[in-house]
């Protein structure tokens, strides 16, 4: 979320429960979960980085040995990787809240389903091209869930504010209006003193290799005056956007279609861009899991045409990741799962000048396949039949430098979904990783009897 980042998240709020779109080693505390890293840049970093406080710096020695597996895994070169790592030290673990010192969270962070206030992402590249990696985070404030910051709103605010300060093309016009519009004075969610201890807003940063780019979430929660979702409408259309000829196409899909009606929009994602070069991206969930039902919202019920063959693909990968059979059909359910991020998740991509959304749909792996590693073996198979498989095994080196002592054969947990748009007849992916900071197998120590 970051993505998808944050696929898990409304029906975390209709039940008070966590979510989706995170971190692997428990450094000293946990020896179980210790793995060399053979990289000159950690080396170099963690010699001549300051200490700061005990949270900041137990965040750093975890999530940056993750990251900077993830980077080299992915063909960053030193350069690119010292520029994400540095970043990552300088702006980012101060912001990740309290150290995990329990299998419980002080704040249930609704990134991640464990919740873990990070994820990471691996966008897979077209033909040989390596990937992009991209992270998403919620920053979590001292005073997060409490009456001075009751939804954990303050340390993101002051991170965007430090990010404008040091990125010139950092464009905070529609962060500051979406902020306003769904959580400011007058909004109905203002209006709602009561609400509090839900995530509701994400960060996401993309390490495209020449820059570096920021994406904003925004997650209201149902009050009595209004849902969620008409919430987001409404800031929609406050926000002057000149295109909204798709989001009316997405509108009516939503409310006529019988597929798109069973879908729920639950969070909007911005570029921190000029508003006139920014996306928009509507999140939508559904309990519906058959691949027609799929097909259907990749389409917006047929308003997007020609996508025969690549659907074909999708298809494909669908049944690999998820480990059907192949002649499992494609009008049937997927088994039952009764956990508050099952079923299926979208979001629709409304580019500037674009008349019709783009969709992109992400795979449930987590929830409906029954390894890690089948899930890994059966993306590399898809990618071996399209020659893009020049980085699956660094792939699967980065998945398994994030497991935990269950490792990758027995349970899913590690990829969270594979996610899937339709670019040139090729199927876009990008999959999505939980260091899964709260699992129980991190707190097996004798240390933390």
């Amino acid at each position: 979320m970051s993505s998808a980042m944050s696929v898990q998240t409304l029906n975390h709020h209709q039940h008070g429960a966590i979510s989706h779109h995170h971190v692997h080693h428990i450094g000293a505390q946990t020896p179980n979960n210790a793995r060399p890293t053979n990289s000159v840049v950690w080396e170099t970093l963690v010699r001549w980085l300051s200490s700061r406080d005990s949270d900041s710096d137990w965040w750093w020695k975890t999530t940056g040995k993750q990251l900077v597996t993830i980077l080299a895994d992915g063909g960053y070169n030193l350069n690119q990787q010292y520029e994400a790592l540095l970043f990552h030290h300088q702006a980012v673990v101060s912001r990740l809240g309290p150290k995990p010192i329990s299998i419980q969270p002080q704040w249930r962070s609704f990134m991640t389903d464990d919740y873990s206030p990070i994820e990471y992402s691996w966008k897979w590249g077209m033909g040989s091209d390596p990937p992009d990696v991209r992270y998403g985070i919620e920053a979590i404030g001292s005073k997060a869930g409490t009456m001075l910051d009751p939804l954990n709103q303050i340390a993101t605010r002051d991170l965007v504010h430090q990010l404008s300060l040091s990125m010139p093309d950092l464009d905070l016009s529609w962060f500051h209006h979406f902020n306003r519009a769904l959580f400011g004075p007058g909004s109905p969610m203002a209006s709602s003193p009561k609400l509090a201890g839900s995530s509701t807003m994400f960060l996401a940063f993309e390490m495209v290799r020449s820059q570096m780019s920021v994406k904003a979430y925004f997650i209201p929660m149902d009050t009595p005056e209004m849902s969620a979702a008409d919430q987001i409408l409404a800031a929609i259309k406050a926000a002057g956007y000149s295109h909204l000829d798709a989001i009316a196409k997405m509108e009516s899909y939503l409310l006529n279609d019988a597929h798109g009606s069973t879908l729920t929009p639950f969070m909007i994602g911005i570029d921190c861009v000029n508003p006139c070069q920014s996306r928009l991206k509507i999140y939508v969930r559904s309990p519906r899991t058959s691949f027609d039902f799929v097909r259907n919202v990749m389409t917006l019920g047929g308003l997007r045409s020609g996508l025969d063959d690549v659907a074909e693909q999708f298809h494909d990968l669908w049944k690999l990741t998820l480990d059907l059979d192949p002649s499992f059909p494609s009008s049937e359910e997927l088994p039952n799962r009764q956990h508050t991020t099952s079923g299926t998740c979208f979001y629709f991509d409304v580019a500037p000048h674009s008349s019709v959304p783009d969709v992109k749909a992400y795979i449930p792996v987590r929830h409906y396949a029954k390894s890690d590693r089948q899930v890994g073996q059966g993306l590399i198979k898809f990618l071996e039949k399209h020659g893009r498989a020049d980085y699956a095994q660094k792939y699967m080196h980065a998945v398994e430098s994030l497991a935990t002592t269950d490792g990758i054969d027995a349970s899913t947990g590690i990829q969270t979904y594979v996610s899937c748009a339709y670019q040139k007849n090729q199927v876009s992916m990008t999959s999505y990783l939980s260091p899964q900071m709260y699992h129980p197998a991190r707190w097996s120590s004798p240390l933390h009897s």
